[in-house]
């Protein structure tokens, strides 16, 4: 097969392919399941021979060089979720953590790279604890300095929780007692969606 035939076949499943690209952001595909796949992988596969058939031509080594460029660039927003691992399987991004009672705990934490502190509350069930409430830090840091965020340093929003104790537990919230720098409150988390009773 000449050159030139090959790269008018790779040219239509190219634009094939970009098709599907199109189609998929528009919420539609090619009908049955592995169509796509199929075609992705034709593409794929294809590329592949075409560079390597035609390595020697300086528009090839162009067209590589921007497929890797492109590769690259896609990988990079990924890091997200690689430091949403790293912050789980490690504690990096956890800040304090206190246990109230027996039954529940708090953590102020980080929940991603990008992310600002949180507050979860947990529940002991046995050998397992839920997640039942979460809650953006700097709400707490408001209700217990009584001022606006706009008006907290960022070095006193990172000031530690000194005290934090149980008050009572309905089925729609739970009361906790907070001590940030020496100033206390109570703030009332309200139950996530699904939380377990109390």
């Amino acid at each position: 097969m000449r050159n030139k035939n090959i790269i008018i076949v790779y040219l239509v499943v190219t634009l094939v392919f970009l098709s599907e690209v199109v189609l998929n952001f528009n919420q539609y595909s090619y009908a049955g399941y592995y169509t796509d796949k199929i075609i992705g992988w034709l593409w794929l596969a294809l590329t592949i021979f075409i560079i390597i058939r035609l390595w020697k031509k300086k528009a090839i080594k162009v067209y590589f060089g921007l497929l890797v460029a492109g590769i690259i660039l896609s990988i990079l927003p990924m890091m997200l979720p690689f430091f949403a691992l790293v912050s789980y399987f490690s504690t990096i991004d956890s800040y304090q953590r206190i246990s109230l009672n027996n039954d529940y705990r708090i953590e102020r934490y980080r929940p991603g790279a990008l992310s600002k502190p949180q507050m979860a509350i947990y529940q002991q069930k046995g050998i397992l604890e839920k997640r039942i409430s979460k809650t953006p830090y700097v709400e707490i840091l408001e209700r217990v300095v009584q001022r606006p965020s706009i008006d907290i340093p960022s070095e006193e929003q990172k000031e530690p929780i000194q005290e934090a104790k149980f008050i009572n537990a309905n089925k729609d919230s739970i009361g906790i007692e907070y001590k940030i720098m020496n100033k206390k409150q109570i703030f009332y988390h309200q139950f996530t969606e699904n939380s377990a009773e109390i």
